[in-house]
């Protein structure tokens, strides 16, 4: 594992590495400060020549799925969204059955104080497992640490036609400056990077893009990604958060903000008392 050389302020919080999952991998235990993040093929087990948009999930995914999960997955329109819904939620469960030697159907989650997903121990405990999770189009993002909160997003690359409206409403002067440095054929790519830092941090507090989204100045990012996480630019740290951003496919961005402050719950009870404004939704990303 590697350790960030720009992590002084935080010696255990170890660079993520990105890896790619699949079903019935081995999953060494996490080592502490550890943050692990898996990019998932929703569409991988499909056989070939099936129909992407009509195919529905299969038995195998649907049976490790809690009653409300498959709920959630049949409320989608589309037959492609229920499996890709259902294919995100059996991998998160495998991944974090494993890490916890518990068979994948018999966990639970609950929301914690603001909303953020957690896995339910039982009354009064919180435990140290973190996880958080993010998909756009047929990739899914699952990143999972130790001790520490973590919030993740992952983009597909696309025009989007509100964009300067969104910056000016969601982004620091400081922010609404640099985007409109940017030249124009770069801004859309910079754009979603921007949003992918913004969100990853606000997931990682556990609200929506509202919520203090001007108060965590994340900026845009211009310089080339690669595969594997590398440290944001200009700036790798975030108030209390680490940042790293990849490009895990050609043509998306991913970003991951780990805390880097006191391990456990250290951030919980700041984004408590911003709960209200985790009930203003984030704009949606229209082309």
């Amino acid at each position: 594992m590697i350790r960030d050389d720009l992590a002084s302020a935080a010696p255990d919080v170890l660079h993520p590495i990105l890896r790619e999952w699949q079903p019935g991998a081995d999953i060494p235990h996490l080592e502490p400060g550890e943050v692990r993040a898996w990019i998932v093929e929703l569409d991988a087990a499909l056989p070939p020549g099936a129909d992407v948009d009509s195919l529905e999930p299969c038995g195998a995914e649907l049976a490790v799925l809690s009653d409300d999960e498959r709920g959630r997955a049949a409320r989608f329109v589309r037959a492609r969204e229920r499996r890709r819904f259902a294919q995100c939620r059996s991998a998160l469960r495998e991944i974090l059955g494993r890490l916890l030697g518990e068979p994948a159907a018999s966990l639970r989650f609950r929301a914690a104080a603001v909303g953020k997903p957690e896995l339910d121990r039982g009354p009064g405990i919180s435990g140290s497992l973190r996880f958080n999770v993010s998909h756009s189009s047929e990739l899914a993002l699952i990143a999972v640490g130790l001790g520490r909160e973590l919030g993740v997003d992952l983009e597909r690359l696309r025009p989007i036609g509100e964009a300067e409206r969104i910056v000016a409403s969601f982004f620091t002067p400081a922010e609404q400056r640099a985007f409109a440095a940017i030249a124009g054929p770069d801004r859309p790519s910079a754009f979603l990077r921007g949003w992918t830092r913004k969100e990853a941090v606000l997931k990682g507090f556990g609200m929506g893009l509202s919520g203090l989204s001007a108060q965590h100045e994340t900026g845009f990012g211009t310089t080339e990604l690669t595969p594997q996480f590398t440290p944001a630019r200009p700036s790798h740290r975030v108030d209390p958060w680490m940042l790293w951003e990849a490009a895990p496919r050609p043509g998306f961005v991913a970003a991951l903000a780990v805390h880097a402050g006191p391990p456990a719950d250290s951030d919980r009870a700041g984004a408590a008392r911003s709960a209200a404004d985790d009930a203003l939704p984030a704009p949606p990303l229209r082309p």
